[in-house]
């Protein structure tokens, strides 16, 4: 009995001793891979943090390339241009990454390089050494639809909007619509919406399934205003002052026509080629009179300074060929368009645009691009508009289409020597980055 309990006692004793030696050699071990195993981790650390900004970094690439691109539909753009715009983009958000922006005005793309090398934070206690990181994007505007027509309010149901039996017919360039209220774009009752695609980047309203061909794509990006860069006359000295042509037959210099610019009483007047500035007053030509020049730009300035093509009138002008205005045949000053005198449409309640309305039924030359920025065109006629106009492109806040006229966007830019802006037409397509 004794015996067995001293070699109890013994084993016992063996036993704790063991797993001292154990535990002692655990921790041995422990301290001796300690520095190894926290290296690793730092390592890690670093790679994962590396990866984290090269993902940063190709991202910002993307945008850079994808914004900087967007600059080539711009009028009177140029390489150190869309450079300087992706630099701008990457600096206001990688402030510590070089950048390389090559601008291909051929092909129409930009590529954006990015690198930065990365000082490892932690596991620089091993090695010291850095990594360096490269991000690299290319965009390019695609040969998509050209764009015809824009509607530029952002918020407003019905900013291009067609009722009754109009017709909207351009079949080989884009409509679209950067309303993005669930009603943004608006066909109803008989009218119909025709053109090669159709894009809300809201919604759509119908009546009918015909009233859209094809029927819109919905919740499309918003376009920002492609001529917004589109720079104005800066001379605003009265040549005119209220001028009235009433039972006359004229023909007018290009000026400054101050109060605006009255052609009344069957008169038929000729526009000389140029810029014709109507400041201050609107442009109005009814009662059987006609308007007619070749090579013209109207641009709008100040109060109340909006255009009226009355029922009776006959209408036939194209865009300057060249010059500061070169391709627009309407330009609506965008600061102080709103007018508050127009009422507001009761379907589009607040601050009113400032009205233009062509209800000519004999306007079927409107060569060239109608810059309403801040304007409500509305057009109503009985008979075809711009259908016999190589191209017509229009880029307004509002559009509004009543009864039965049917508005032509015709697209043969090549039939015509009156230049397309850049940003709209065959510069209007979309921008998206290469593989």
């Amino acid at each position: 009995m004794l015996a067995r309990l001293t070699e109890r006692i013994r084993f016992s004793t063996w036993g704790r001793g063991f797993v001292r030696d154990r535990r002692a050699n655990v921790m041995l071990t422990f301290a001796l891979a300690l520095p190894v195993l926290v290296a690793a981790a730092a390592v890690a650390v670093d790679y994962s943090f590396a990866a984290s900004t090269r993902t940063k970094m190709q991202a910002v690439a993307d945008g850079a390339a994808l914004y900087a691109a967007r600059e080539l539909q711009m009028a009177q753009t140029n390489s150190a241009r869309i450079v300087a715009v992706a630099q701008n983009y990457v600096n206001s958000r990688l402030n510590d990454v070089s950048a390389n922006t090559k601008v291909d005005t051929s092909a129409l793309t930009v590529r954006v390089d990015r690198d930065k090398d990365y000082a490892f934070k932690f596991g620089n206690v091993l090695s010291g050494n850095t990594v360096h990181l490269h991000a690299s994007a290319t965009a390019k505007m695609s040969s998509g639809l050209p764009l015809c027509l824009l509607g530029l309010d952002p918020r407003a149901a019905g900013t291009i909007t067609l009722q009754k039996n109009a017709r909207l017919t351009a079949p080989g360039c884009s409509v679209y619509s950067d309303s993005t209220s669930p009603q943004g774009m608006v066909s109803k009752d008989d009218a119909v919406m025709r053109a090669g695609s159709i894009c809300s980047a809201g919604g759509r309203v119908k009546s009918k399934d015909s009233n859209y061909s094809p029927q819109p794509m919905t919740d499309c990006p918003v376009i920002s205003d492609p001529l917004a860069g589109r720079q104005g006359p800066t001379n605003f000295t009265c040549n005119h002052n209220g001028k009235v042509i009433s039972g006359a037959t004229a023909t007018l210099s290009p000026g400054v026509y101050c109060g605006g610019l009255i052609i009344t009483n069957r008169s038929q007047v000729t526009l000389s080629s140029g810029i014709f500035i109507v400041k201050d007053g609107p442009l109005v030509v009814n009662g059987g009179s006609s308007l007619k020049g070749n090579n013209v730009a109207i641009y709008m300035k100040g109060t109340g300074a909006n255009l009226t093509f009355a029922t009776s009138s006959t209408i036939s002008l194209t865009a300057p060929k060249d010059g500061p205005l070169a391709g627009i045949l309407f330009f609506d000053d965008p600061s102080g368009a709103s007018a508050p005198e127009y009422p507001p449409r009761h379907d589009k309640p607040g601050k009113s645009p400032r009205e233009h309305s062509i209800l000519s039924d004999d306007a079927r030359v409107l060569l060239g691009t109608i810059y309403l920025p801040k304007g409500r065109l509305i057009v109503d006629a009985t008979r075809p508009i711009a259908d016999r106009s190589a191209y017509t492109v229009m880029v307004v806040q509002q559009l509004d289409l009543y009864d039965g006229p049917n508005l032509y966007l015709n697209s043969d830019y090549g039939a015509t020597e009156i230049p397309v802006p850049k940003g709209v037409g065959p510069y209007g397509a979309p921008v998206m980055l290469a593989n």
